[in-house]
């Protein structure tokens, strides 16, 4: 399975579960939050009635829950009248009768009483206590006045009685001033409440009257419960569309970092590129970071890996040389100095001049050691490398010292600069056996009476031999720091033939150096030119 259809699983479970949640909290707890709220909102509602009206003294511009059933009863701490306003009508009731006066003060006088006892402090019991008091004290009076304009009289019809119950009442207090009582019963069908506000100001007492009908929680339920396949529907297409959307903002990155990752496996070099986003930096950024970062480690690896191939390789040949050169470049002094030592011996023609002879089998054996000595010392030298500051100007001085004989006899002339002071940074041994295999050559193959001019560019790092007289020919000029490398112009005056070694020991001592080496013909065609040139990291 795909990560995109992995994701589109989850998210769908996700949304199960979900969905699931929200139907138990629609249908258990939603309903009942309604209900709390409504009543919250009857409770600020009714006070916002009564604070409005006792500040402008009607209901002008107040919205109120129940328009046709609140009212205002304002009575006054003396006098025969109550002030009587609703929403759309205010009236005043005077009594003109001394009995309707009574009653009216025993009403208030009951009020004021209840009030000095500090009413907002009362319990629930003392107040139905105090209620089941005034209703008592009325039945009283209109007993005794049965000729009043008016007739109370209170009974209780027992028939509908068992049709109310949860009859409660709760006193709301919220200053010194203001409570309001929250009076309710059900039947069943309904939840009714009064809320009574009840304020004393300015030696008036002040009612406002709020009738609502609370709703129920199994009336809200059914309405609920219907809106569920829509409110379900919505929510799979919500969770489809954001789970297509959240796929891609996922699946995709991690398609072009599987593609970058590709393309590092087939690339054949290392370009260095990375992957990179355009939109954020985030974990998929950082993982494409690491395998950049472990791409590059293993291409280092394994370019040092190549290198040390290379380097095996080299020592492989060179191994191959020590065999070959002890095998066939020894056989030719070896099958001489036999010669030469054979006729003395036996006495054999000219042989019997010993004296004349005995130093070429002294040559012969002097060439077979310096063949054997720089076979050996190339054989080890990388492992005793020691850089240091060196000056070459010196070291070359003391090179040259070794062939003033040569020159003084073949009648060379040689030009030096007169700054011969380069400082760089090398392994002192191995550039002396460097400059001393180009002196050498310089020296042995340049003719009796030639010219050899050495130039030192200390800007530019740079040592320059040319000997002239001699050049290098063409079918060997590619091969000319190969070993055993040698042919006819590379028999001295002597008539001595090289063994093919120096170049080829003065080239890979250069390369572990550093340093380029080049051994090519002169411009003007009457010269040979070796030239080295340091890298900058060893200046």
């Amino acid at each position: 399975m795909r990560l995109g259809q992995k994701n589109l699983w989850y998210s769908m479970t996700l949304a199960g579960f979900m969905l699931l949640f929200l139907v138990g909290y629609f249908i258990y707890m939603l309903p009942s939050l309604y209900v709390d709220y409504v009543m919250e909102q009857n409770l600020k509602s009714i006070r916002r009635q009564h604070e409005a009206y006792v500040e402008q003294g009607s209901y002008q511009g107040v919205s109120v829950r129940n328009s046709t059933a609140c009212i205002s009863l304002e009575i006054p701490g003396e006098g025969d009248y109550i002030l009587v306003t609703g929403k759309a009508f205010c009236v005043e009731l005077k009594s003109g009768d001394e009995r309707l006066t009574r009653i009216l003060d025993s009403c208030r006088e009951w009020l004021f009483k209840i009030w000095d006892r500090e009413a907002p402090e009362q319990s629930v019991d003392n107040l139905r206590l105090e209620l089941d008091e005034l209703l008592e004290l009325l039945k009283a009076l209109a007993r005794d006045n049965a000729a009043l304009p008016i007739s109370l009289n209170w009974r209780y019809l027992q028939d509908i009685e068992g049709e109310f119950f949860n009859e409660s009442i709760k006193i709301h207090t919220y200053s010194d001033h203001l409570f309001i009582l929250e009076l309710g019963i059900e039947d069943a069908n309904n939840r009714y409440f009064n809320y009574i506000a009840i304020e004393k100001k300015n030696d008036r007492l002040i009612l406002s009257f709020l009738p609502v009908v609370a709703p129920d929680t199994d009336e809200i339920r059914p309405v609920v419960v219907q809106s569920l396949p829509m409110l379900g529907a919505v929510i799979l297409l919500l969770v489809l569309l954001f789970s297509q959307m959240y796929s891609r903002g996922i699946v995709r990155p991690i398609v072009e970092l599987a593609q970058h990752a590709e393309e590092m496996k087939h690339t054949k070099e290392f370009s260095g590129k990375r992957h990179k986003r355009r939109d954020t930096e985030d974990e998929i950024q950082k993982l494409g970071n690491v395998l950049d970062d472990l791409y590059r480690e293993i291409w280092e690896s394994y370019r040092q890996l190549e290198e040390k191939n290379r380097e095996l390789e080299e020592e492989n040949k060179r191994q191959e040389i020590f065999l070959r050169a002890s095998s066939h470049q020894l056989k030719t002094p070896i099958a001489a100095a036999l010669l030469l030592v054979d006729g003395m011996m036996n006495e054999i023609g000219r042989y019997r001049d010993t004296k004349a002879y005995l130093p070429k089998v002294k040559e012969q054996l002097l060439s077979m050691r310096k063949m054997v000595e720089d076979i050996l010392y190339l054989n080890h030298c990388a492992e005793d490398m020691k850089l240091c500051r060196t000056d070459i100007g010196e070291v070359l001085a003391e090179c040259m010292k070794s062939y003033q004989v040569a020159l003084t006899d073949q009648e060379i002339r040689v030009e030096v600069p007169e700054n011969m002071t380069c400082m760089v940074l090398t392994d002192e041994r191995m550039i002396c056996q460097i400059l001393d295999n180009l002196l050498s050559n310089a020296v042995r193959y340049t003719p009796v009476k030639g010219y050899i001019r050495i130039l030192l560019d200390t800007k530019k790092q740079e040592l320059r031999i040319e000997n002239f007289g001699v050049v290098i020919p063409e079918e060997l000029a590619p091969h000319i720091l190969e070993p055993f490398v040698s042919g006819s112009h590379q028999a001295d005056a002597s008539g001595i033939r090289s063994h093919g070694m120096g170049l080829y020991i003065a080239s890979y001592y250069a390369r572990k150096l550093g340093v380029r080496l080049e051994v090519r013909n002169g411009e003007a065609g009457d010269s040979v030119v070796a030239e080295l040139k340091f890298h900058p990291v060893f200046i």
